[in-house]
């Protein structure tokens, strides 16, 4: 079956142990996982995405370099935020970019921090005219309403996609979206 993304936290984890943690980004580093992830490709078919999604990739330094390495190597990038680090510029070498949105403003920022959302929608309105966009909701049981009364803000905001993700903790939660 092929393997058409990764999640390149995931990717991260296999060398931390080894590797210092101002060393996880450099150049030299990611091309010894390139390495990997081409050797991936001859095993798994051909893989179209990487996702960096460690934490909050805004702070990596050096993510512009890691993201341009990567798409020299072939491969679409992707990156995930919740927003608080706000550096528009990384569109410009990045496929697709996630903003993590969960609710309406007083939900979101309950949840995630106070003035998250709108450092969230700011982003999000800087970057959505130069790559695709996701906004990624969590549900939970506590808020799938919220999910329902955050859809008219998502259709105005118009993003690529619309991403809405069970929590992992709860398997059995049906969305009724």
């Amino acid at each position: 079956q092929r393997l058409q993304s990764f999640d390149f936290k995931s990717f991260m984890r296999l060398f931390q142990s080894h590797i210092d943690f101002y060393d996880l980004y450099s150049v030299r580093v990611l091309n010894l996982r390139i390495s990997v992830l081409n050797y991936w490709r001859t095993k798994a078919g051909e893989i179209e995405w990487v996702y960096i999604t460690v934490g909050e990739p805004f702070t990596v330094p050096n993510l512009i370099e890691v993201c341009d390495t990567l798409t020299e190597a072939g491969f679409k990038v992707g990156v995930t935020t919740n927003g608080t680090f706000f550096k528009p510029e990384v569109a410009d070498h990045v496929n697709r970019i996630g903003i993590s949105i969960d609710g309406r403003k007083e939900y979101h920022d309950a949840y995630r921090g106070e003035g998250v959302y709108d450092s969230a929608i700011k982003l999000f309105k800087a970057v959505r005219q130069k790559c695709e966009t996701v906004i990624m909701s969590v549900a939970f049981k506590e808020n799938l309403e919220e999910l329902k009364l955050l859809e008219p803000i998502i259709n105005d905001l118009d993003p690529t996609y619309w991403q809405v993700q069970r929590d992992i903790n709860d398997a059995n939660l049906n969305i009724p979206l």
